[in-house]
Order: structure tokens, then C-alpha cells, then sequence
């Protein structure tokens, strides 16, 4: 794209989280090869460690486009860690995250493109549609909204209550590297400790009102599937009190004191829901109430719990667990493990 009177090389950086992903990895590499303005895309393929042709696959649109795509390959970190190492190497005005299992909209991109060739604020907000892992169905869109427009800028200290998804949103540089913004590594559910720093470092918003980000649903071992939450619970719990931490020592804004806090309060309440979809047994019960403990320290979370489950189990001190085997079966039946509403 000639003559956008920006200086900046690039005006997109996107980081794809790769590992294991030859299966999906052209679908999301090619809506990129058919933009108009690839000279303005930094499209970094990180691979995490992938044992399959991950890498392969990567290689062939790195030597076809070149300016386009670069592959960077690095020891196995999780998520996290592919976040990390694109802040580092962007060479975009604008970040944004991607999975090796999603793609990006083919028809919307190249608009996008434009649009954040005409704005400056810290954040570019934008809905997003998720589609079924097998066969592809458009499910809903998420996240559009009647009361923002793309031509406003809009300050996040007056949005009370306001908090997007990973998927919503695109981040200014920046931004990102001048906040010092590190995610943890080795951990599955970060997706949520990136939304909060990022969006507690951001001062301005502008809204882009067509989806950009198509997130799949439904595959299996996914961590947000009940086999995943078996697996990363405690992953999930580790991302929890990270953030309550970062929380409690960064957000000083009221009205992203109240958008992040409701949002820690779902968290919360998901963990909850993880120890009560676990096999009941007494290591299992140690654990769910040491989190509970745990959670004490911060007192304005820990009376947010709903519900007269974890009333009884606290006054009683746990020993109402076993119960919980006979209530998870009845909300298995109605397809409804979350247990509090998170």
C-alpha cells in the first residue's frame, strides 16, 4: 500500500501461537497470502516446539512470502512464552494474538488493514465469531456493539465495567513493551492474564466494527473441555492468583478497578467449578480447600462465591465434598458443570 503517509514499516504484527498444528496451520496462514497489503503484515509463526510438520508447512509460506511471514523457533514454553518472544520480535505498530487452530477473516482483513493505518489509540477493539471444530459452522458473533463507532476515540477510564476478550483485541506496540508486559509460561488459561495487563495498561480505545477473529469451538482436549480441566486446573488456579496478585499491586483506576474485577470474580468462580468437576476423592478435597484458603487473603473475591454449595462445604469445613459426586452426575445429565455461574 502505497502513499498512508505512516512511517512505520509494518502496521500489524501477528503473533501465531504454534505447536502441533499441521493440521489447521494453512487455514490460518492463508487468508494472509490473499490480503492486498502484505508489505504492512509481520505475520510470526512461532513454533513452540511442535514435533509434527508444523515447521514444514511454516517454511514453505515463509520462502513463497517472505515479507510477509517469518518463522522463529523456540524450545516448548506454552502459550505464554510464544506471546513473550512476538512482544519482543513485532515489527508492527499493532500486536495481535492468534491461534494455530483459528484464523482470521479473509474478507475483513484487508479492511482492517486500512483502519488501523488511520488510528493511534492504545487499543483496537473488534468482535469476533466463533465457528465448530468439525464442520466449520459459523456459530454466533461476540462482542459487537450499537453504542461505539469506528470514527470515536474512547477512553477506557470512562468504559465502567468494560472488559474484552483475547480475542477482541489488537494492542498497540508499544504499548505492550513499555508496560513490560510478560506472560506466564508453562500454563494453560493465560489468555486471561494477557486481556487484564494489556487492557490495564491501555488508555484509549477505538472500535473496528467488523470480526476479525474466528475462534474454534468443540475440539477435542481443548482446556476448556472437561477432559482439559482434568488435566490444567491447577494451571488454571497458578493464572488465578497471578493476576489477583498483579491486581492487587497495578489497578488503581476505578473503572478498570471494576471491569477487571468482575472479570477476576468469573475466574474465581471457574476454579470453583474445576475442583467440583474433578473425581471426588480425598486428595482432590485437600486441594479444593486449600484453594479456598488460599483465597481468603483476598477477602473482597472470596465473598463473591454464589451459591449454598460452597456455603455448606465452608461451614463445615469440607466434609460435605463427597456430595458433590452425586450433584456433578445430575449437572453432567443437564450438560452443566459450571457449577457457579462464572
Amino acid at each position: 500500500m502505497e502513499g498512508t503517509g505512516k512511517n512505520m514499516d509494518k502496521i500489524l504484527s501477528v503473533s501465531i501461537a504454534a505447536y502441533n498444528v499441521e493440521k489447521t496451520l494453512e487455514d490460518v496462514l492463508n487468508p494472509f497470502c490473499a490480503s492486498k497489503y502484505k508489505d504492512l503484515l509481520d505475520v510470526m509463526i512461532i513454533n513452540d516446539g511442535s514435533k509434527d510438520k508444523t515447521e514444514d508447512i511454516a517454511l514453505r509460506y515463509v520462502k513463497k512470502y517472505p515479507q510477509v511471514f517469518r518463522l522463529i523457533n523456540k524450545e516448548n514454553g506454552g502459550w505464554g512464552s510464544t506471546l513473550n518472544r512476538g512482544f519482543k520480535e513485532a515489527k508492527g505498530k499493532y500486536f495481535k494474538q492468534l491461534d494455530g487452530d483459528d484464523y482470521f477473516s479473509r474478507e475483513n482483513l484487508d479492511d482492517f488493514i486500512l483502519y488501523l493505518n488511520t488510528v493511534d489509540t492504545d487499543m483496537v477493539y473488534s468482535p469476533f465469531v466463533t465457528f465448530e471444530d468439525k464442520t466449520n459452522a459459523i456459530m454466533r458473533v461476540i462482542g459487537a456493539y450499537n453504542c461505539f463507532t469506528r470514527e470515536n476515540t474512547y477512553y477506557i477510564d470512562e468504559l465502567s465495567g468494560f472488559m474484552p476478550a483475547m480475542h477482541d483485541i489488537t494492542i498497540k506496540t508499544d504499548v505492550l513493551r513499555n508496560n513490560a508486559i510478560s506472560i506466564t509460561e508453562h500454563c494453560f488459561y493465560t489468555d486471561v492474564e494477557y486481556v487484564i495487563k494489556s487492557y490495564n495498561s491501555c488508555e484509549t480505545m477505538s472500535y473496528y466494527e467488523r470480526p476479525i477473529y474466528y475462534y474454534r469451538l468443540a475440539r477435542e482436549g481443548q482446556s476448556m473441555s472437561t477432559s482439559g480441566v482434568i488435566k490444567h486446573y491447577a494451571e488454571h488456579e497458578k493464572m488465578l492468583f497471578t493476576v489477583l496478585k498483579y491486581y492487587k499491586e497495578n489497578v488503581h483506576i476505578e473503572a478498570k478497578n471494576i471491569a477487571i474485577k468482575n472479570r477476576l470474580i468469573d475466574v474465581c468462580n471457574m476454579q470453583y467449578s474445576f475442583y467440583c468437576i474433578l473425581p471426588t476423592n480425598s486428595a482432590h478435597k485437600k486441594e479444593f480447600k486449600n484453594f479456598d484458603d488460599k483465597l481468603k487473603q483476598y477477602p473482597e473475591f472470596y465473598s463473591k462465591i454464589p451459591g449454598s454449595l460452597i456455603a455448606y462445604l465452608r461451614k463445615n469445613n469440607f466434609n460435605g465434598y463427597y456430595f458433590i459426586s452425586k450433584i456433578k452426575n445430575y449437572r453432567e445429565k443437564k450438560n452443566k458443570w459450571n457449577f457457579f455461574g462464572a
